[in-house]
């Protein structure tokens, strides 16, 4: 059975498949991709074209009897549609379940090859969380459907753009070059930022918004004709509110190729009284031009999270229908240089076909970045590396438990930190900056001496591209647990012959370790690894003033694994007056060890 590529999108949805080495659109009769809109009247359920056409939709969100756009509400426990509480699970399935059928039926050609559509490579947005894709598999599955694997958009959007390339010089003229995906939708907008590297592509940055998306572009532009012909939002029935919106909608699509466009309803103001508003594209561009510029911030901290700038991106990919608004283009261009963005002819199926390329190349996701856990005195120590492939569906990766100890257990905390680092690939150096994915704060002994207590984590990768930790401690026997859904993956480009390693490629270092703001509060990390070869733990990560307490003989001279400078100095910095008992450098201590002492001649 072959495994198609299916773009389950905010505003259209698509399934694409490749036979006989080109990729296929399954479009509907019109050469068009499927609306995300669902309508519920009475016993009836419209999804589709009909159910668009009849809505004349206010924007994203539920309307009466209508659902647009479903896909934002899933990990939802319900929504209301037309006073009746619905799963936005059974909302998402209508609309699969209709464009797998649409699909064969309007593509008699290709559902005789297919013979049906069982399986799929799904894509999601970059800030699709975990309940939402397990709800997205869900759906799936109640339209007989095995989600292979899940990819997100702008990754099948680069891979779409780069597969049929293959045999060019597209991966040698990249090679170790800097890619962002600008995947500018009708409901988000997806940055992703790619390394492309000896035949593979790694991401290194994501980030996603509903802020900027096409359909706040139509809101932008009926807000401005209300303002124009003084009228309060508030005042309009929402049948005239759903008919401005989406005039608004199919002019802002006319002002792509167009310099004016006219937005005219009948009987808008009363009978005999239409609306009639020309908007042309200078004012358009003039009144969406502060969303523009978020955009463009958005891609400025995505870059400075990366620890690049503009002049380290190689190519800009653009795609997604808001692709087409030449102000946006131009404003890439102006941002990035011209050269170096190209704008997608085939922005409204290529997410699809992506996948579709994906499925028949049979690629498996990896891991783009080891995760590691932070440990005490500013030291890492990998949980799962780098290339450690995505399960498929119905494959099992158990996770192996790693031993831990708690360095320092004063608090009755040990504070388990993840983190990846900004640059993509395996055996990352200590100077690399890192960025945090989540934290596990685990009960243990406080009364413990230091390394007594044994702590264990387990780091578990499931088909929907989730890391699950569980950390547990030897005394207590409590368990904490914590789902990362914010990874960063790597994927092959097609069949090529050599693929890079991302384990052995260690890639340019980071100039200095990021320092920490003046006044901020940091958590400090309070865990130690056995070493690797020998088991030993390193005493040197205990403080000074705890080591102290427990055993003085590291503190005594001559002896070989004596306390460290800064472990000294811990010491002397806590230890308490032996007049008054305070601490050293206590405000209130005056007395001849204390910092407010006078120097006695």
């Amino acid at each position: 059975m072959t495994v198609v590529g299916f773009d389950f999108g905010t505003t259209n949805s698509l399934v694409s498949v490749v036979h006989n080495d080109r990729v296929h659109d399954l479009l509907d009769d019109d050469d068009m991709p499927t609306p995300s809109v669902v309508r519920y009247q009475g016993n009836r359920t419209i999804v589709g074209r009909e159910a668009r056409e009849a809505l004349d939709a206010l924007g994203l969100g539920i309307h009466g009897d209508f659902v647009r756009s479903p896909k934002n509400y899933l990990g939802l426990e319900s929504i209301t549609v037309g006073g009746v509480d619905l799963s936005p699970i059974d909302v998402a399935h209508h609309v699969i379940d209709h464009v797998k059928h649409r699909a064969l039926e309007d593509n008699p050609a290709h559902a005789r090859f297919l013979g049906g559509i069982t399986e799929a490579v799904a894509t999601i947005p970059v800030n699709m969380d975990g309940h939402g894709r397990r709800a997205l598999r869900d759906a799936y599955t109640k339209a007989g459907i095995r989600v292979v694997q899940f990819v997100h958009e702008p990754f099948a959007a680069l891979y779409g753009h780069a597969r049929p390339l293959h045999g060019t010089d597209f991966i040698q003229r990249y090679n170790r070059k800097n890619v962002l995906v600008v995947d500018w939708g009708g409901g988000t907008l997806d940055l992703t930022l790619c390394l492309v590297q000896d035949g593979r592509v790694l991401q290194r940055q994501s980030s996603g918004t509903h802020e900027l998306g096409g359909d706040v572009f139509d809101e932008t532009f009926r807000n401005h004709i209300l303002l124009e012909e003084g009228v309060q939002a508030g005042d309009l029935d929402p049948e005239r509110r759903r008919q401005l919106r989406n005039r608004c909608e199919l002019q802002k699509i006319k002002l792509s190729t167009a310099n004016t466009a006219t937005v005219y309803i009948p009987n808008f103001h009363g009978p005999g009284q239409p609306l009639s508003y020309q908007m042309t594209r200078e004012v358009f561009e003039s009144i969406t031009k502060p969303l523009i510029d978020q955009a463009i911030r958005d891609i400025g901290n995505l870059l400075i999270a990366a620890g690049l700038n503009e002049s380290q991106i190689a190519l800009c990919l653009v795609t997604g229908g808001m692709s087409r608004m030449p102000a946006i283009a131009a404003r890439l261009r102006e941002y990035l240089s011209a050269h170096r963005v190209q704008v997608s002819n085939n922005s409204a199926t290529l997410i699809a076909q992506g996948a579709a390329w994906i499925a028949h190349d049979r690629k498996q996701l990896q891991l783009a970045k080891d995760i590691e856990v932070q440990l005490a005195r500013g030291r890492y120590h990998r949980v799962v590396k780098a290339g450690t492939e995505i399960p498929f569906e119905g494959q099992e990766l158990p996770g192996q438990p790693q031993e831990f100890f708690c360095a320092d257990p004063r608090d009755g905390v040990a504070k388990f930190e993840l983190c990846a680092t900004a640059r993509p690939g395996g055996r990352p150096q200590l100077s690399d900056q890192r960025y945090p994915l989540g934290n596990l704060n685990l009960d243990v002994d406080s009364k413990a001496r230091p390394f007594i207590e044994r702590l264990t984590l387990t780091a578990a990768l499931d088909c929907d591209g989730i890391l699950h930790l569980k950390a547990s401690s030897d005394h207590f026997h409590r368990h904490e647990f914590e789902s990362i859904h914010n990874l960063e993956f790597a994927i092959s480009l097609g069949p090529a012959e050599q693929t890079g390693d991302a384990e052995g490629d260690n890639g340019p270092p980071a100039n200095s370790v990021e320092e920490t703001a003046i006044g901020q509060v940091v958590v400090r990390s309070n865990i130690a690894a056995p070493d690797e070869k020998y088991r030993r733990l390193d005493y040197s990560l205990i403080p000074g003033d705890l080591l102290y307490a427990t055993n003085r003989m590291y503190f005594t001279r001559g002896v070989a694994d004596r306390a460290t400078e800064l472990q000294e100095e811990e010491r002397l910095y806590y230890q308490h007056c032996a007049v008054c008992g305070r601490v050293s450098n206590h405000p209130d201590c005056h007395c001849g060890s204390g910092p407010n002492s006078r120097e006695v001649s």
